[in-house]
């Protein structure tokens, strides 16, 4: 967990990647719990929706 709020789209990154596949949407839930409690709804939600869009899409089969 990043202690600067300007770090924490990287650290979601790195979370959703070290994350199997099958383990990645608890994996964004608990990633987005922590940073919640740290850097607040507003800031933790502007970095998922930056981040899940390219992540999920590079990892996830398409359907």
């Amino acid at each position: 967990m990043p202690d600067d709020v300007k770090d924490l789209e990287g650290w979601i990154v790195a979370v959703l990647r070290a994350a199997p596949v099958d383990q990645i949407f608890s994996a964004s839930a608990r990633a987005e719990r922590l940073a919640t409690e740290r850097f607040g709804a507003t800031a933790t939600v502007a970095a998922l929706r930056r981040v899940l869009p390219m992540e999920l899409a590079a990892r996830l089969p398409p359907p």
